[in-house]
């Protein structure tokens, strides 16, 4: 009889341990807001209006260096798409990203951007959900200008350093340049 009450007694100590380790790694987790300009939606806004900026004489566009903050770099579940880019390359890596984009944003002489919607988002526990819609102006060194109106959307990782960019899909049209101009005049 003693032996069946020790082994329960074994089981709850065991059971007890197991709850006490899950609440310490609990406590240790990273917390990431939910408001504010750190949060998932202060941040995809920051990142179209700052990060994909570009202003006359700006010179190379070094991703890494406007958008790098946003992005998780070490992540083996990163996939990111926008179909903007003409070969429609999904990246497995922020590297990887910023491979597509660096040549097209360098031969640009400026890009102009503003939202047009949102951004909206849903928080989970480790992660955000966010989208919003822009409108940009992009000018190339030939003089052309193309206007975009782009529906993005952004799934976020909570890191120990917060917020950071683990899904990413663009949809992409181009618009008239009157459209452009009643967008960003």
């Amino acid at each position: 009889m003693i032996k069946p009450a020790f082994h329960r007694l074994q089981t709850l100590s065991l059971a007890a341990l197991v709850a006490a380790v899950a609440t310490h790694v609990e406590a240790q987790a990273p917390t990431c807001p939910e408001r504010g300009a750190e949060s998932a939606a202060g941040l995809q806004e920051s990142w179209i209006l700052t990060g994909w900026e570009k202003e006359p004489g700006d010179g190379q566009f070094d991703f890494r260096e406007k958008l790098g903050r946003f992005y998780h770099w070490v992540s083996p579940d990163v996939v990111l798409y926008d179909d903007f880019d003409p070969q429609f390359r999904v990246a497995r890596s922020a590297e990887a990203y910023a491979s597509i984009w660096t040549a097209p944003f360098t031969a640009l002489t400026s890009a102009k951007h503003r939202v047009i919607d949102g951004p909206d988002a849903v928080y989970g526990r480790d992660y955000a959900s966010t989208t919003l819609e822009f409108a940009a102006r992009l000018e190339g060194a030939d003089g052309q200008t193309v206007g975009i109106r782009t529906r993005s959307s952004l799934v976020w990782q909570c890191t120990s350093t917060g917020w950071r960019i683990v899904r990413e899909h663009n949809s992409s049209r181009r618009i008239t340049k009157e459209e452009l101009g009643s967008l960003i005049p």
